[in-house]
């Protein structure tokens, strides 16, 4: 703030007594100094001024957010996927159809939608059904998926054998999650008997495809095997490395 004297432009101010005279809403903003040199008398704007400056504009910064709150709530109501409940539910009615028609994607779809209630509420037994009709009808993540909910016993009774049965479908798909999920049920033995072989290969082949975790449990099977099985186990997975990676260079029809 500046204290200089109007009079005589000098800094060497002090600050003077309020008289009673003086104390109304002014005061309340202002202070008075005097000269000691011209012993003028003067009023500066005192340190109140600044702190009610600064919760005035921090008034109108919280009322800008709320203003902006309250537009952002008049705004459509979204899904978790981003899209417009409006959109999602005008939509709805076309893909239950394909998917009654044994559309794959369009019962994965569905699928997915129940599991986080996208345009519908949310529902285990229903995101379980069409997860299954999708992995019968080929949809190579519904079939890795479903393997997954039949081994950890999610929305469905566990088991184990079925589950490896449907990863092995999806794995020989070249899905590399499959592969790696079913290279740990055969290091583990979870559904069939330890395989430390078959467990190499597929493992070896989901870390080949950069899957996190793969190749640390490939690497933990390797004092499992002897010299021929490590050799045999590395030749078979190079193989269907190639062969996946040529299906998936090939273009569709």
């Amino acid at each position: 703030m500046n204290r200089s004297c109007p009079s005589c432009k000098s800094f060497n101010a002090r600050r003077s007594a309020v008289r009673t005279s003086e104390i109304t809403l002014r005061h309340v903003f202002m202070s008075p100094y005097r000269c000691r040199d011209c012993r003028a008398r003067f009023w500066v704007l005192s340190k109140n001024s600044y702190y009610v400056a600064g919760v005035v504009a921090m008034f109108v910064v919280l009322l800008t957010l709320a203003w902006n709150a309250g537009e952002l709530l008049d705004l459509p109501k979204t899904e978790a996927g981003g899209k417009p409940a409006e959109k999602v539910a005008a939509q709805l009615p076309d893909l239950l159809k394909l998917a009654e028609s044994a559309d794959p994607s369009a019962e994965y779809e569905l699928s997915r939608m129940y599991a986080i209630g996208e345009g519908v509420a949310p529902s285990l037994t229903e995101e379980h059904k069409w997860l299954e009709r999708a992995a019968r009808h080929g949809h190579v993540d519904a079939q890795y998926e479903y393997g997954v909910a039949l081994r950890d016993g999610h929305g469905t009774v566990q088991d184990y054998q079925a589950a490896r049965t449907w990863l092995q479908v999806a794995a020989e798909r070249s899905n590399a999650s499959a592969q790696f999920a079913l290279g740990q049920l055969y290091r583990t033995g979870l559904g069939t008997p330890i395989d430390n072989v078959k467990a190499y290969i597929w493992l070896n082949v989901a870390a080949a495809q950069g899957v996190p975790g793969a190749t640390g449990a490939r690497d933990s099977v390797v004092s499992r095997l002897s010299q021929a099985e490590l050799q045999d186990a590395q030749v078979e997975s190079r193989r269907l490395s190639e062969q996946y990676n040529a299906k998936r260079a090939k273009p569709a029809e």
